[in-house]
């Protein structure tokens, strides 16, 4: 086929649909690259997440869109699906791209250069300080290269070689710029997604059908690193990685950095990104308290899209799913793969059993594609799936149908579910028994879980004001009010104490180990017939998740 002289609206559309296919390939590969700026394995399935929501919104364009009304389509949908560190600046390279061809209709060699440094230069403002050995750079890099080539007088598609060449050398280049990937013998992995999505366009491109990813080198100047690679490198920190805390913020009339300055310290962080404009920004940050976050957030405007991540469970399971990778060991017969926020969640499911835990909760649920990373995690030939939230059950029916392994739903609606479940759990029983099993323990413990209000509303019991503590009994709201304890008390009032044995309190990040204690005290003395227990969650949102069986 003849090779186009120009990249147009429908040629940028078919690269991206090959770059998303290219990134699905890839993902495991990047995802156990993924070092920094936290080894949290995630950047490939942010990446391709990111890209999947970019080229959902241009495929709501007439076929005949202009390039400038894709790359613009492009950008917005990315800035709204970001996902991640290496998915919010893919969003701003993407901006930058449309900013860049926002008056044509086809894109050059010329147009198509300035597109890729005006990329680079709108990535590289929304890093407060941009380091080098990373996705940045290969975006710079990349765009140098097809400046070199257009003022060479190249054709387009020489353009983008030359940008793709370049590309894949920066991300050899990056594991002697930055330590960290020295040190664990990898290169960036952000930096490695972009290069194979620029390669996708190639192949579009020129028509090829596969433009093959090159094998970079495992060894840097000083030859092959000995010991373990990636992931598998590196350690969590006494203190634990935090949380990804990330949201778009809308109606706010501040601009980016105003918004970083009112979050408070933990968006001096490098990893922190507020992009966007004003009315509408993504917000993403790298902190220990996410609800102190999204408290000052919620003064600046609207917190939607919310998603809050355990990076230390992250990088736990990353490091697990790399090893059992690398072990050759056979599947399980029968896995549970569990929904659920928090390492103290995660680290609690996986001794009692689990084969694997997939992150979320509460206004973050789980996409599809997550909950099917966490089934394939699992290692096992029939899954049993706990979403632990009743809004997650639809898309966890979802992913039982489109997994490749048989997947059957147990519709566990809360935690203190989901650990009866699984504490009923026969892995040497066949599925659907063990279904029917966990079905049935599941109707035996009450979930109260304790939040505040997000906004002044009414319930039974009277008025509610922003911020009142409330507390919802299997499902429904039964006491609110400011002081925590007495709220707690109130909703435990409303259970069949008599019937009752054990309470156990599930302590959320927002919550001290000593008001914990204060709690347990108070609640053994207006129930002194019942067993209580104390464990930390170590979820966001929810000050307590509480069992009663």
């Amino acid at each position: 086929m003849a090779v186009p002289e120009t990249v147009t609206g429908a040629g940028l559309r078919l690269g991206l649909a090959r770059a998303l296919e290219r990134l699905a390939q890839q993902r495991d590969r990047i995802n156990d690259l993924n070092v920094f700026p936290v080894p949290d394995g995630d950047t490939g399935t942010n990446m391709h997440l990111t890209l999947a929501a970019a080229l959902a919104e241009a495929n709501l364009l007439p076929a005949q869109a202009s390039v400038a009304q894709v790359a613009q389509a492009v950008a917005h949908g990315s800035l709204m699906g970001a996902r991640g560190n290496s998915g919010v600046i893919l969003s701003q390279i993407l901006r930058g791209v449309a900013g860049g061809c926002a008056t044509h209709d086809q894109m050059g060699p010329e147009v198509l250069a300035r597109s890729l440094r005006e990329g680079a230069e709108v990535a590289y403002r929304a890093v407060k300080r941009p380091v080098d050995g990373t996705i940045l750079s290969v975006v710079k890099d990349a765009a140098a290269a097809a400046e070199r080539a257009a003022a060479d007088g190249r054709t387009t598609a020489e353009v983008l070689q030359a940008a793709v060449g370049e590309a894949w050398d920066a991300v050899e280049r990056s594991r002697e710029l930055l330590d960290v990937l020295r040190q664990a013998g990898v290169v960036d992995a952000g930096g490695f997604g972009l290069a194979v999505i620029f390669s996708a366009l190639v192949e579009v491109m020129v028509g090829s059908d596969d433009i093959a990813v090159p094998a970079l080198s495992r060894a840097g100047s000083n030859g092959a690193r000995p010991g373990p690679l990636g992931v598998l490198a590196t350690e969590a920190p006494a203190s634990g990685f935090g949380y990804c805390t990330e949201f778009s913020l809308v109606g706010s009339e501040l601009e980016p950095m105003e918004v970083r300055a009112r979050l408070g310290s933990e968006a001096e962080d490098d990893s922190a990104l507020v992009v966007g404009d004003p009315g509408l920004m993504h917000v993403h940050i790298h902190t220990q308290e996410p609800w102190e976050v999204l408290t000052r957030a919620a003064e600046l405007g609207k917190i939607e899209r919310l998603k809050v991540e355990d990076m230390t469970t992250q990088h736990h399971e990353a490091r697990l799913r790399v090893g059992a990778g690398n072990s050759h060991e056979g599947r399980l017969a029968l896995g549970v793969v569990v929904v659920a926020p928090g390492f103290g969640f995660h680290q609690l499911l996986l001794g009692l059993g689990a084969a694997a835990v997939v992150e979320g909760g509460q206004g973050m649920n789980p996409s599809t594609e997550d909950l099917l990373r966490g089934i394939e995690q699992a290692q096992a030939t029939q899954v049993l799936l706990l979403p632990n939230n009743p809004n997650l059950i639809l898309g966890a029916e979802q992913a039982a149908r489109v997994s490749r392994h048989e997947v059957s739903v147990v519709p566990s609606r809360n935690l203190p579910q989901g650990i009866a479940a699984l504490l009923a759990f026969d892995p040497d029983a066949r599925l659907e028994v063990n279904r029917q099993r966990m079905q049935r323990a599941m109707g035996e413990v009450h979930a109260v879980e304790v939040t505040r209000a997000v906004r002044a509303s009414q319930y039974q019991g009277g008025p509610i004001a922003k911020g009142d503590v409330i507390a919802v009994l299997d499902g429904e709201l039964v006491a609110a009010g400011q002081d925590l304890t007495e709220v707690v008390v109130a909703a435990l009032s409303r259970l069949p104490i008599d019937s009752l044995e054990v309470v156990t309190l599930y302590r959320g990040t927002s919550v001290q180990v000593g008001d914990s204690e204060l709690l347990e005290a108070k609640i053994r003395a207006r129930f002194p017939n019942l067993e209580v227990e104390r464990h930390d969650g170590g979820q966001a949102l929810y000050a307590y998740i509480i069992s009663a069986e």
